[in-house]
């Protein structure tokens, strides 16, 4: 049986101190509604319940048709208004599809498309929403099980495995996931390599990428 992400116990934003408890609140509220043991329903249940904590569902990765349908797919009843837990999610989402559809990194995201969809596991109903979410994660500055809400670095391996397995067995190296994403994106395309967007700005950024002595 596959293991079932969990939301996970997010670490404080400096400038949003508050969010993990809302984020959290909000997942929880969003599971009442997902189909029971789904392996996915905690992953997008975290990542839609932290947009919703920073007021900003764009950050989930989603646009707002993706966002309709995986919430009518995974959590049905969730945008009924039923759920006074939900309301939030409701009013969000509202204003959300009446917004412009933005993507700060157009280039990259679709770099990371078009790997995605060449791993991708088949008959998996899901995979497309989790690229989504993938893509523009790499856009932030900090580890990606951070970026994503989860609670380290196994459940992305977890998360990946399931959805991209042939992807994760060339990860011979045992690369973190953002810089192994960026990198065989770039590969794929036949590009050179590159990190993601948003390594520069994370604290480890020398870890991963040291430069090299003169």
């Amino acid at each position: 049986m596959d293991a079932v992400l969990t939301p996970a116990v997010l670490p404080p934003s400096p400038a949003q101190p508050d969010v993990a408890a809302p984020a959290q609140r909000f997942a929880r509220a969003l599971l009442r509604h997902a189909p029971p043991g789904h392996p996915d329903a905690g992953f997008f249940a975290t990542v839609i319940g932290t947009s919703l904590a920073y007021r900003d569902l764009a950050r989930s990765g989603l646009a707002p048709a993706e966002l309709h349908d995986l919430i009518g797919h995974l959590f049905p009843g969730a945008l009924a208004g039923h759920d006074s837990a939900l309301a939030t999610l409701r009013d969000q989402c509202a204003a959300y599809a009446d917004g412009p559809a933005t993507d700060p990194q157009p280039g990259f995201t679709q770099l990371m498309r078009v790997l995605l969809d060449a791993y991708r596991a088949p008959s998996l109903d899901t995979t497309t929403w989790v690229g989504s979410v993938l893509a523009h994660a790499c856009l932030r500055p900090d580890h990606l099980w951070r970026d994503l809400g989860l609670s380290g670095r196994e459940d992305v391996t977890f998360l990946l495995a399931r959805h991209y397995p042939g992807l994760v067995i060339r990860n011979v190296h045992n690369l973190r996931w953002k810089k192994f994403l960026a990198y065989s994106a770039c590969e794929h395309a036949g590009l050179p390599p590159q990190a993601a967007p948003g390594c520069p700005g994370c604290e480890d950024h020398g870890v991963c990428y040291p430069v090299a002595p003169d």
